[in-house]
């Protein structure tokens, strides 16, 4: 069969925008999490399990609300945009915001965050929104293998505001924090299983 470049252009299924959320709104994000219950964030699907060894953060759930619909609405606008540009995927929207809180010593081993089950929906894009200055903590680095080889991976701590987006099959890690605290949002967005 000839081959052919479906889109006629490159598609990373990678991209990184910086500062899309300014200072004051993450502010405000952080406002938010006195109105959060965290518990210990869990490996696999359905209810998970503890293992600390893999993962050892805090998490909690942000769902839309009148103190958090703002948030939605400006990534919901930016997701449109970058998945045009980065990765032409049939997405339909995506799941509530996971509050993840990273202390010393706290990381999350290599994972990636599609389900080996089949499910009707699936995660498709993930999403890293950075609410900590990277001042304000050491360690805690994103990883993502977003090139086929760990040796070129994405390495980083994102500045405050940032938004890393990456294919949901991409393995990814976040480091060790060594001190300070790191903060982030996390969003999965959803879509229809191919086949």
């Amino acid at each position: 069969m000839p081959q052919y470049l479906k889109y006629n252009r490159h598609l990373p299924q990678f991209k990184v925008v910086e500062k899309y959320f300014s200072e004051e709104e993450i502010d405000r994000i952080i406002d938010l999490e006195d109105l959060q219950e965290f518990s210990q964030g869990k490996v696999g699907t359905a209810s998970g399990e503890l293992n600390k060894s893999a993962r050892n953060s805090d998490i909690s759930w942000l769902f839309p609300n009148q103190q958090s619909q703002w948030v939605f609405d400006k990534f919901g606008h930016l997701l449109g945009q970058v998945n045009h540009d980065a990765f032409m995927y049939d997405v339909d929207g995506f799941e509530s915001f996971q509050y993840t809180k990273y202390n010393k010593e706290q990381h999350y081993d290599w994972h990636f965050d599609v389900h080996t089950e089949y499910l009707m929906w699936e995660r498709k894009i993930s999403a890293t929104i950075i609410l900590s200055d990277p001042r304000e903590y050491s360690g805690g680095e994103l990883e993502v293998i977003h090139t086929g080889s760990p040796e070129k991976a994405y390495c980083a701590r994102p500045n405050k505001g940032d938004v890393v987006f990456f294919a949901s099959w991409m393995s990814h890690r976040v480091r060790p924090v060594k001190k300070g605290l790191r903060r982030s949002l996390v969003a999965w967005v959803m879509g229809k299983r191919v086949c």
